[in-house]
């Protein structure tokens, strides 16, 4: 994903929860299945974003607030099976993904540039801006997105489709 500016970001934090809301509103039958044997289903994608959602927002608050912070790893899958995701409603996501976005949204669009600008380190990835983890959590999203309009569609999902929202 390339380097964007805060309209930039802001437009894809909410285009990607405008997405989300929508698939959120699929049938229970969809939201139960995955894009490929062995994969999460929409549910457990969904409640997935909804853990990194929360973890990448308060990232977010951090480098903002506290200039130099580091940001802390986090076990995703260990959070997946922990967490029980395959038994949370996708209105419980969806509720934490709304709050993440609408948030990210509201302060990307009104922070000064100076604050967005700010850095977390990351020990494995190294300096991110306030700007960039806007952008990753957005691009994350859009990228699971994708594997559930893949599961909406009736087809798999392949690596060719991802979204590549570190770099």
């Amino acid at each position: 994903m390339k380097t964007m500016d805060a309209p930039e970001t802001a437009r894809l934090v909410d285009e990607t929860l405008k997405t989300l809301a929508t698939l959120a509103g699929l049938d229970l039958k969809v939201l139960r299945q995955s894009y490929a044997p062995g994969k999460c289903t929409a549910a457990e994608i969904f409640a997935h974003l909804a853990f990194v959602d929360a973890v990448f927002l308060y990232r977010f608050l951090k480098a903002v607030a506290e200039d130099g912070s580091v940001i802390v790893p986090f076990d995703e899958n260990l959070w997946q099976k922990e967490l029980e995701a395959a038994t949370q409603p996708v209105a419980v996501s969806l509720a934490t993904i709304v709050a993440a976005h609408t948030m990210l949204h509201h302060l990307v669009g009104t922070l000064p540039a100076a604050r967005l600008a700010r850095v977390a380190q990351h020990p494995e990835r190294g300096p991110m801006s306030a700007l960039r983890l806007a952008g990753i959590t957005a691009g994350h999203a859009l990228h699971h997105a994708r594997q559930i309009e893949a599961i909406r569609d009736g087809r798999s999902w392949s690596k060719a489709e991802a979204v590549s929202y570190y770099e």
